[in-house]
């Protein structure tokens, strides 16, 4: 961890610093108007030529940072990065967009440059929710080889502010550069997340109190398929308030983990909330007593929270008006419905304990650094009888004994000072398991029925059910038709839906005809199991593949053929394993003679949730040869 302590900076400099511009902003080299092509990222529609700022603070304290944005369009797909959007917190005020500038620069037929300037009414401030604003603009006189080159300044009200510097994009980026002063008596920690093949330049000045950053020639990272947070792997600066002295008193913003179970052991928002006494509860609490295992007692009150609170749709750490006034509203937060289900848990006599969790979608947690800002909310964490369990009383599906999904494969922080710490939340026992049988006819004219019978268990029966209450009609299209057929389920029925213990079991009937060419029909063999199309065509991969669990798929196949059809071509049979065993692909296929029928059993194994982006040439020749094998049909003829 490296600590910022700039102190030495004078009212002159700071003036200085505000008058500066960028001298390079309206103008445009020779070298950046003839760019036809990013060297480091060939397939690039558009690159930001230099994405720079500078933070600073006025005479109020308040966080000043200037931005200055450059891009090139390089194809006519990249004109979408001529819509720009500048986010910014709303709420109470405390932050605010202004200054907005903007043109754009095109070389016109006699190699002078044409400046358009960005309208001052095109720029528009929008409330994308109660927290959230965004200021959008869209640039006018748009075509492949302009330049867009926009700055503008945020202000907010404290340093607390203070946002991760990000160098990368969806963008490649050519350079980009943050500077920073740091109000006097404050110190911010900071560490560099990035790959070793990208250099980074740091500067400390010691006359202008100023840090700066610079990366240069950085690829555009998208969403990659199976990603984390797309942030993990984000070349960026993160940073975090730790350590604010005033006069004679210096405070310790949570430097060390036993520091955060302290800090928030002490908040009133958090640690204070693990005793209030939850008016009404106490009839129910009497009779959970009264349940003959700590498993039932668990499952009683994990099941009355969330029955009777709703979650708002926001994470939180903490309570945000408490948990007495999450359970009198029947709403709140994740950390109003969760602190309350900590509470409740420990009246009923359970060892129960908060921990912080940082969902997939947040970013993994960097052990090493006691960053509060790495989590964004927070469950229970419940210990019984040397078993771990982790509940959400915000989701609705997930029963107690399963690991929440979002929380697969990421480190977690149970707050307590005897029994806490960090923990790898994994599960080992429990995995996505499906059982597919099809039992199929074919007729005389070429038409097929039938039908199929599909038993979920653990993770699939969460995701499917879910799926299912959320759209019928769209749960019947993403999972009982088949791509490249016209198959039409029909009558589907679903069973043990209340019970969670059970398998959810899904039936349908089938009708249909097969895609046919000249005198042979093909019967695809790859129905149901769920891979439609291969995720990994990529030529390279930035982010871990994270699949969240293993995985089980067994499914069974089985066509009756009339006469009048023989079998031109029957794929074989085969096994494929990786040399760590860990990924299995079987298929067996056989033709009874005697009643004309085929039967074939494939099966889809995965017994790690995680690869590194080290394995993906492993990971991509798998699934090439795998699809390969889905592909493969059986090729009909027709007799005479």
């Amino acid at each position: 961890m490296k600590k910022i302590a700039l102190t030495s900076v004078c009212c002159v400099l700071i003036l200085l610093s505000f008058a500066q511009e960028f001298p390079s902003f309206g103008t445009a080299t020779g070298d950046e108007i003839n760019l036809k092509q990013c060297s480091f990222d060939k397939e690039a529609n558009a690159v930001v030529l230099v994405h720079e700022a500078f933070s600073n603070y006025n005479d109020q304290a308040h966080l000043i940072t200037t931005h200055h944005v450059r891009i090139k369009i390089l194809k006519e797909k990249g004109f979408s990065a001529a819509d720009v959007s500048i986010p910014f917190y709303r709420k109470d005020n405390f932050e605010t967009i202004y200054g907005v500038e903007g043109l754009t620069i095109n070389a016109g037929n006699d190699g002078q440059l044409i400046n358009t300037k960005l309208e001052r009414k095109s720029i528009f401030t929008q409330k994308t929710n109660e927290r959230i604003g965004e200021v959008v603009f869209t640039f006018p006189a748009i075509k492949v080889g302009s330049i867009i080159d926009y700055k503008y300044q945020s202000d907010m009200k404290t340093y607390g502010g203070l946002q991760d510097w990000e160098f990368q994009d969806r963008l490649p980026v050519m350079v980009s550069k943050y500077s920073l002063i740091i109000l006097p008596n404050i110190e911010f920690a900071y560490r560099i997340n990035k790959t070793l093949d990208i250099p980074i330049a740091v500067k400390k000045q010691a006359t202008s109190g100023s840090i700066e950053f610079e990366m240069r020639n950085i690829p555009g990272l998208g969403d990659e398929p199976y990603m984390d947070a797309r942030k993990d792997y984000m070349q960026r600066i993160i940073f975090q308030l730790s350590n604010f002295s005033h006069g004679s008193n210096t405070n310790k913003y949570m430097t060390s983990w036993d520091e955060v179970t302290r800090e928030l052991s002490a908040s009133p928002d958090f640690g204070r909330q693990l005793d209030k006494s939850i008016s009404g509860t106490e009839d129910f609490i009497k009779q959970v007593k009264l349940l003959p295992s700590p498993e039932d007692k668990m499952k009683a009150v994990f099941n009355y929270v969330r029955s009777n609170v709703v979650w708002n749709g926001l994470y939180t750490k903490y309570t945000m008006e408490g948990v007495k006034d999450a359970w009198q509203k029947k709403s709140g937060s994740s950390g109003d419905i969760n602190l309350l289900l900590v509470n409740l848990l420990k009246e009923a006599s359970l060892e129960a304990y908060p921990m912080l969790v940082s969902e997939r979608f947040h970013g993994k947690v960097n052990v090493d650094y006691p960053f509060i800002d790495q989590f964004n909310s927070v469950f229970a964490y419940v210990p019984i009888n040397n078993k771990k369990y982790y509940l959400d009383a915000t989701d609705k599906t997930i029963p107690a004994h399963v690991t929440p999904f979002n929380i697969l494969n990421t480190t977690a922080f149970i707050v307590n000072r005897k029994a806490g710490g960090l923990t790898d939340i994994t599960n080992d026992t429990v995995q996505y398991k499906e059982f597919i049988s099809v039992n199929l006819e074919l007729a005389d004219n070429g038409t097929i029925g039938g039908e199929v019978s599909v038993q979920s268990r653990d993770y699939a029966r969460i995701k499917k059910l879910s799926d299912y209450k959320s759209d019928k009609e769209l749960f019947i299209k993403k999972y009982f038709i088949v791509d490249g057929t016209n198959f039409t389920a029909k009558d589907l029925q679903l069973s043990n839906i209340e019970n969670d213990s059970m398998s959810l079991k899904q039936q349908c009937a089938l009708s249909g005809s097969l895609n046919t060419s000249g005198d042979y029909t093909f019967l695809p063999l790859n129905l149901f199991a769920g891979f439609d199309y291969n995720p990994f065509l990529s030529n390279s991969r930035f982010s871990n593949i994270n699949f969240g669990y293993k995985r089980t798929i067994n499914l069974n196949v089985s066509v009756l053929l009339p006469a009048s059809y023989t079998v031109d071509e029957l794929p074989k049979s085969i096994r494929m394993v990786t040399p760590d065993k860990d990924i299995t692909f079987i298929r067996q296929i056989e033709l009874d003679k005697e009643l004309n029928s085929i039967r074939c059993m494939i099966l889809i194994e995965f017994k790690k949730s995680l690869y590194e982006a080290e394995t993906y040439p492993m990971i991509k020749d798998v699934y090439q040869k795998m699809f390969e094998f889905l592909k493969e049909p059986v090729v009909l003829k027709k007799k005479g």
